[in-house]
């Protein structure tokens, strides 16, 4: 169809949220994805940045889209913000491939669209977080669940795997459809400030553990090329000859996030700083 040609020829779409954040914390994000021969687009949702930071970000190579939140930070967080200002901004634009991904504490290492979906895959990828760690026993997921579906919705969740939402990666109308399953689920009055600012992962796991979004893929963490490192043991993070950060089959993780958790990695920015 018209609609599918044009969509193969869209670029690859790497798309974050840029609040209140300083163009130097942004750096080595940017510079990270670039160096890897990323050539799609890159663009930032924008809101209350200091001076400057717009024009330090597109010197970047990053569009910096600014976006009007109401309510945010306080008393709705980014997190939970996120979700329709993205769909939003993609719904404005064609794009192949699309990469939702937290910013502040995520550096890539090879191309990320190399990391689950081919060319040809219309479905949606998400990646586990390390398995020593379950739902019911995250202080945070747990209390996530709990405090936007009540406590009898845990139970059934405690012995899962955790699902991060800080990363998504997929074709774009799946990525959009995803976009609006989550959001759906987010009442608009429901406070997202101070320790349930982040409250969008408890209903990210609960709608992919109950088989909620179509075409997904969930990717264990052993073998995922995205790597996110908040709930993995210390010590347990491991690099090649190379310094690359590698998941436990021993390949380059495309992506690694949380990386600020492990004093080992404290080096892993500071080349793009």
């Amino acid at each position: 169809t018209l609609a599918a040609a044009m969509a193969a020829r869209a670029p690859d779409l790497v798309l974050g949220m840029c609040g209140g954040y300083g163009a130097a914390v942004v750096r080595p994000f940017l510079r990270s994805l670039r160096a890897t021969g990323f050539a799609g687009e890159v663009a930032l949702l924008t809101h209350g940045l200091p001076p400057g930071a717009a024009a330090a970000l597109a010197a970047e190579g990053a569009a910096a889209v600014p976006v009007a939140l109401a309510g945010v930070p306080d008393p709705l967080s980014y997190n939970v913000a996120r979700y329709a200002a993205f769909a939003a901004y993609l719904a404005s634009r064609a794009a192949r491939r699309v990469l939702l991904t937290d910013v502040r504490d995520v550096v890539f290492q090879r191309d990320p669209f190399g990391a689950a979906a081919d060319e040809s895959d219309e479905g949606v990828h998400l990646f586990l977080e390390h398995p020593a760690r379950p739902i019911g026993g995250c202080i945070w997921t747990s209390s996530w669940i709990r405090y936007r579906y009540g406590d009898a919705a845990l139970p059934p969740l405690a012995a899962r795997p955790i699902v991060c939402s800080g990363v998504v990666l997929g074709a774009a109308r799946a990525v959009a459809a995803y976009l609006g399953l989550v959001a759906a689920e987010l009442p608009p009055d429901l406070r997202a400030n101070n320790y349930m600012a982040g409250y969008d992962q408890g209903v990210v796991n609960r709608l992919c553990h109950a088989g909620r979004v179509p075409a997904l893929t969930l990717h264990a963490y052993a073998a995922a090329r995205v790597l996110h490192l908040g709930n993995a043991p210390a010590g347990a993070v491991a690099r090649d000859a190379r310094g690359e950060v590698v998941n436990e089959a021993g390949e380059v993780a495309a992506l690694v996030h949380q990386y600020d958790r492990h004093p080992a990695l404290a080096g892993l920015a500071g080349r793009w700083g």
